[in-house]
């Protein structure tokens, strides 16, 4: 085989290879650029930052969804949560909900 057509493989496995991290990172750097807010106080690892900010890794995630939408809709008062969930899509709260219920309690 030639220089050039080793070359070419190599850089083409390469390509492909960053493709393919790219393309796991992107759901996360997407996650985080939704949900940043709420990884600032509840963790990324759903380990509150403080004492008084609850855990959510392992909550179920109906508890989380219904938590959400209450807060959001104004249903359970409290004007921390209330402005944070106000913006939040069922969809998004799905989600994040599901982020949070896949993570096991004591993996931090």
């Amino acid at each position: 085989m030639s220089k050039l057509k080793t070359v070419s493989f190599l850089a083409v496995g390469l390509l492909l290879s960053a493709a393919a991290t790219l393309a796991q990172a992107a759901p996360n750097a997407a996650l985080n650029a939704k949900f940043g807010v709420c990884f600032s106080c509840h963790g990324v690892d759903g380990h509150a930052i403080l004492p008084t900010y609850p855990n959510l890794a392992g909550q179920n995630k109906d508890y989380l969804v219904q938590t959400l939408r209450e807060f959001r809709d104004g249903t359970r008062p409290n004007a921390i949560m209330g402005a944070m969930a106000k913006p939040l899509s069922n969809s998004d709260i799905d989600q994040i909900a599901m982020y949070f219920a896949d993570i096991k309690p004591g993996s931090k």
